[in-house]
């Protein structure tokens, strides 16, 4: 029985571990199977659908995206009824999936995708050796019964009787194991054979110690992780020996992942239990299981319970400065080492209130009374709670929303709170058409948890609660209690209180101020930011000067000593600089105020002032706060030239608002730190520029900062295996943080595009290739990568690598020397140089048009591995004053941003001529040369400028201003003239004819000694070119006469009539009809056609200027880079 029509539906069930599972005369491998009960089968509603399962560990494991996993549904088998409700996955891949029983996910019906190519990884020399002796029986193995093919996944199979089968039983000798390495499109579909290109590749040798007598690919039947000292109080009697023979010493640990290895050796004396641990508390980024209570969760290693005496879900008391009851979980995969735990923020803040979040926090953990069954506590009859001042807390529009999310932490659950414990909630700022009444009342005092409604609005901000008090009653003592004391505690209410939504009356009143924990990642807001632990700018130097800046105002008696808290992050356009603000204000716990100075500029200054005094009248009652002011430099559109010697009025305005903060931090001890960004510094007016103490630059990201950007970016996304954020780290020169992520969308929308056209003849759609899993290939990054530059790029380029190597280039190897001796010794050789000597950076190629002094910088480039910046003289130019020496800052700037880099100047004639002999009115011209001489000045200067490289290409360099060619600058002057040997000519046109298809007849010394001595490499290009042009001319005719001969005769069965070029090309061609051959007829006919680019008159006046540059330099220019001659 089978569907006729798709099922779209997506329903919640639950899924089980079962083995073994299904009919028993199943031949299907039981991985890519799922069985569903009989009521679950009956929702679905159909019999043999895909079942897509989103695993919600991936949550926690580091993913950011659910991602779904297809299986092959059916109904469970008759004969062995479930006892109970869902679906059901075979214990041999749960292992792998899941360290859960029983878990919570979506299904819906999809269709797999016919993958297009496989690589499947042999992971034995014998394995590849099988795929080579019998090719069509491994493809027909592996496409065999619609087989679910999951790139990562392993398959084993055996031979029996000359066929290739799946390899169940385990006790089978010859096994042969293959990975799915790459799928295409998508992660997971089904393979067919003749549809599906199948490649299989040797593995590179495993390291991992083996068993041998267990194979790497047989399943594991229990998923257990026990730390190796969690026996170290028992002992092995010799009459015991353990079934491998080798004492305690050879005892195997089995992990999740099918590896067997040997424990390390247990200490030298068994660890008993103690009355209690100390571990060092860390924050949790994500939630780790919905079913924990997050405020009272510490989880730990099973190790560290052992030492506790306690057991998974028992009840410890954490002490420090507060003692509190915590509730003790399991997490080896999560966890290092046993003196490690990790809880939610919030919790690691209320155990420790006075400790910043980059501070450590070690507490000692000890055994509870109350096992796991609830703990005798007070359930508080009443709990005052009080606002923290936040900018959301106090925008009465979200009074509703905040309420509604407090009813929803408490109600349906008790939980443990003690005074002074701050609650997070999670509230949606977005605008609704409810809105507050009564505005006179500043403070609600009533019981509003019970009033308020539920409301399913996604959260996006966050507003916490505090604890301010408790009333409850004591509990009564009982005489034969034992744990006195820890009884005692708990009674009294010191260990905590219940707060019961059925008996505990609530009251929120009053406002507070605090700095808070950073929750917004835990509790998966709708956000854009990265987790506190993987923020890529984290290691630069900005951010740690500006955490540094920020934290010192929290410390004891800060206000006293005067601080002033204004800073001005200072970089390019998408540097990041916002949200390197945001995320040291979260990290530190400072609340923040995020204003845009565009959208605080009005019509009238009164309401600029109007408005600006707002957002600081808003920081000081949310402090300690974080006023970021974004694009400070739009204050220079309110800066009206007004009476001379008189400032700004703004000026005055915002100065007084940065001394009315300093007034208040005095009087409340909460700080409000003001961070400026801007992209333009010169724009901001020097009045307020003075108001900020302190400027923190935000360099562009170098190499290593920028594959930090890419790995947290592309964090949530699949990379195929041909994909390294190393080398595309090198690609990415000169992106910004905001080009980066820019370009990591791009790549998505690219592998997007790329999989709906390769599933666009089929009948799957967008959802079945979403589920089957996108993977990001090298191709969508490259595409990306194109696009992004194409974007990017301004009027002065953006610099990459070229593609041109040393085999493109003929006849000018013995510039390659020169050149390399130059750029290349100090990128292979930095400690030459570290002793102050002065490396040479400046290299002139100057000779005849055509000689390829571009193309040698592009092959430079390429075999040193540095970025390509080449320059223009007439992009430099701009009609306004200033603007043509800003370019030429910003090639360099660039340049060092890009480094290692070369920076090519085209006609550098045009760029620094002479100076004085220009007509140009502003002197521009002038004006550019200085600004060009003072950055070759620096180039030679440490950090990122020494790998910045400047080669110069000039006919005419007799017309370039005489200061260029001095040491320092320009001293490295290279001679291109043309080939004045026959066997030079050769190896040109060897060269450019690399790639061509040459007649066997063709002898090219023959054509290079027919050339006369004043051809340049464009001649030759161009003799190349006809040459290659003539020939597909000459067989176009031949196709031509062909198809007139076959229409003149009569009609060809089964063919049109009459023939076309199109027809006869797509369908009657021969391989003879379009294999192009240049033949010698070619390069005569070409050659007889030719005219030299330069004239013999021409050619005798370049080697005239380079005879002055060689003989008349050291005499009449002294100071003058000395000129190495090649032709």
């Amino acid at each position: 029985m089978t569907t006729t029509s798709r099922t779209s539906l997506e329903l919640r069930v639950q899924v089980h571990v079962a083995d073994p599972i299904g009919p028993s005369s199943s031949t299907h491998v039981y991985d890519d199977r799922a069985f569903a009960s009989p009521d679950v089968w009956q929702r679905l509603g159909a019999l043999s659908l895909d079942f897509g399962k989103y695993d919600p560990w991936n949550l926690t494991r580091g993913g950011m995206l659910q991602r779904p996993t297809l299986f092959w549904l059916s109904p469970a088998n008759q004969d062995s009824p479930t006892a109970k409700s869902g679906v059901y996955l075979s214990a041999t891949y749960a292992s792998e999936f899941t360290k859960l029983s029983d878990i919570s996910c979506s299904a819906t019906a999809v269709k797999p995708i016919l993958l297009s190519e496989i690589i499947l990884v042999a992971l034995s020399e014998s394995a590849f050796d099988l795929a080579h002796r019998l090719p069509a029986e491994i493809e027909e193995w592996f496409c065999r019964g619609s087989r679910l093919i999951r790139q990562g996944s392993k398959y084993t199979c055996h031979v029996v009787n000359g066929f290739v089968e799946d390899a169940y039983d385990q006790s089978t000798d010859a096994r042969y194991t293959f990975e799915v390495a790459i799928s295409e499109p998508v992660l997971q579909g089904i393979a067919r054979v003749g549809s599906t290109r199948l490649l299989v590749t040797l593995g590179p040798p495993n390291p991992s110690v083996r068993s041998p007598s267990v194979d790497p690919s047989s399943p594991i039947e229990d998923d257990v992780s026990i730390d190796e000292f969690f026996l170290a109080g028992s002992t092995l009697t010799e009459g015991k020996a353990s079934r491998n023979g080798h004492g305690i010493n050879g005892i195997l640990s089995v992990n999740g992942h099918g590896v067997v290895s040997p424990p390390p050796s247990p200490p030298e004396s068994p660890k008993p239990f103690t009355d209690g641990i100390t571990v060092s508390f860390n924050s949790l980024e994500h939630v780790v299981n919905n079913g924990h209570d997050s405020s009272t969760t510490v989880y730990l290693r099973t190790s560290a319970l052992a030492q506790m005496g306690v057991f998974d879900g028992d009840w410890a008391i954490a002490e420090g400065a507060y003692r509190r009851l915590i509730q003790v979980r399991t997490a080896d995969d999560l966890l290092d080492s046993q003196e490690l735990s990790l809880t939610s923020p919030t919790l690691r803040r209320n155990m420790a209130p006075n400790k910043q979040s980059s501070d450590e926090v070690r507490l000692q953990l000890r055994a509870s009374p109350f096992g796991a069954g609830p703990p005798v506590i007070p359930t508080a009859k009443t709990a005052t709670l009080a606002r923290i001042a936040s900018p959301e807390s106090i925008d009465r529009s979200h009074q509703k929303s905040f309420l509604q999310s407090l009813k929803r932490y408490f109600a349906g659950t008790k939980r443990i709170v003690k005074k002074g414990d701050l609650i997070a909630v999670g509230i949606s700022t977005a605008p609704t058409f409810d809105s507050i009444e009564d505005e006179d009342t500043k403070e609600d005092t009533s019981a509003v948890v019970e009033d308020a409604e539920d409301d399913d609005v996604q959260p996006d901000s966050l507003v916490f609660f505090v604890v301010t008090n408790l009333e409850y009653d004591v509990l009564p003592q009982s005489e034969d209690r034992t744990f006195s004391d820890s009884f005692l505690q708990a009674a009294m209410g010191e260990l905590g209180c219940w707060v019961d939504p059925t008996v505990t009356r609530m009251v929120q009143t009053g406002l507070e101020h605090s700095i808070v924990p950073d929750m917004t990642s835990f509790l998966g807001l709708d956000t854009q930011d990265f987790c506190p632990s993987r923020f890529p700018m984290k290691n630069s130097t900005a951010y740690k000067k500006l955490h540094d800046f920020a934290n010192a105002p929290l410390r004891e008696n800060a206000a006293d000593y005067g601080l002033e808290l204004s800073v001005l992050l200072n970089g390019a356009q998408g540097s990041g600089s916002a949200e390197l603000a945001q995320h040291v204000a979260r990290t530190i716990g400072y609340h923040i105020l995020k204003v845009n100075v565009y959208d605080t500029i009005a019509e009238t200054e009164n309401k600029t002032f109007a408005n600006l005094k707002e957002h600081f009248n808003t920081a000081t009652s949310c402090a300690p706060c974080v006023l970021i002011l974004e694009n400070v430099d739009a204050f220079a559109q309110t800066t009206q030239r007004s009476e001379t010697n008189k400032e700004p009025a703004i000026v005055s305005e915002f100065r007084e608002c940065i001394s009315e903060l300093s007034q208040a931090w005095k009087r409340t001890t909460f700080p409000v730190v003001v961070v400026g960004t801007s992209s333009q510094v010169e724009s901001i007016p020097s009045g307020i520029l003075t108001c900020f103490k302190q400027e923190i630059s935000c360099d562009v990201p170098n190499e290593r900062e920028r594959e930090d950007i890419l790995k947290a970016a592309s964090e949530g996304d699949v990379l195929g295996a041909d994909v390294s954020l190393k080398n595309l780290a090198t690609q990415t020169a000169a992106l910004t943080f905001s080009d980066i992520l820019d370009l990591i969308s791009r790549s998505r929308l690219c592998c997007i595009e790329r999989t709906m056209k390769a599933i666009r003849e089929t009948d799957n759609d967008e959802s079945d290739a979403i589920h089957a899993g996108l993977v990001l290939t090298k191709a969508d990054f490259d595409v990306a990568l194109e696009k992004a530059r194409a974007s990017f790029s301004q009027s002065i380029g953006a610099p990459s690598i070229p593609n041109v190597s040393w085999d493109d280039v003929g006849g000018l190897a013995s510039v390659k020397e020169d050149i390399l001796d130059t750029i290349q010794l100090p990128l292979d050789h930095p400690e030459l140089f570290a002793d102050g000597l002065k490396q040479r950076s400046g290299i002139l190629l100057y000779g005849p048009p055509g000689t390829g002094k571009t193309l040698l910088a592009k092959a430079v480039a390429t075999s040193c591995s540095l970025n390509f910046f080449s320059v223009k003289g007439p992009e430099l130019l701009n009609m306004y004053i200033g603007e043509s020496e800003a370019n030429v800052r910003r090639v360099f700037q660039r340049a060092r941003d890009a480094s290692p880099c070369v920076i090519f100047f085209d006609e550098l004639d045009s760029v620094a001529p002479k100076r004085g002999n220009q007509g140009d009115s502003g002197g521009v011209m002038d004006r550019i040369v200085s600004q060009l001489l003072a950055e070759l000045d620096g180039m030679s200067s440490t950090g990122s400028a020494s790998s910045v490289f400047v080669i110069g290409a000039t006919n005419r360099p007799d017309l370039l201003d005489p200061a260029l060619l001095r040491p320092g600058r320009f001293d490295r002057m290279l001679y291109l003239g043309i080939s004045e040997t026959h066997d030079a000519q050769l190896k040109i046109l060897e060269a450019l004819t690399r790639k061509f298809r040459l007649d066997p007849d063709l002898d090219l010394r023959t054509i290079a000694e027919r050339c006369p001595f004043n051809y340049t490499g464009a001649d030759f290009y161009a003799l190349c070119s006809d040459s290659m042009l003539k020939a597909m001319s000459r067989k176009a005719e031949e196709v031509d006469a062909k198809i007139a001969r076959l229409n003149a005769s009569s009609p060809i069965l089964n063919h049109q009539y009459p023939i076309t070029p199109q027809y006869y090309l797509s369908a009657m061609a021969e391989p003879s009809d379009t294999d192009v051959l240049v033949s010698s007829v070619d390069f005569e006919q070409a050659l007889a056609e030719l005219v030299p680019s330069v004239s013999q008159s021409e050619l005798e006046h370049y080697k005239a200027v380079q005879q002055r540059f060689t003989n008349d330099a050291p005499a009449k220019r002294k100071g003058k880079g000395k000129e190495v001659q090649r032709s």
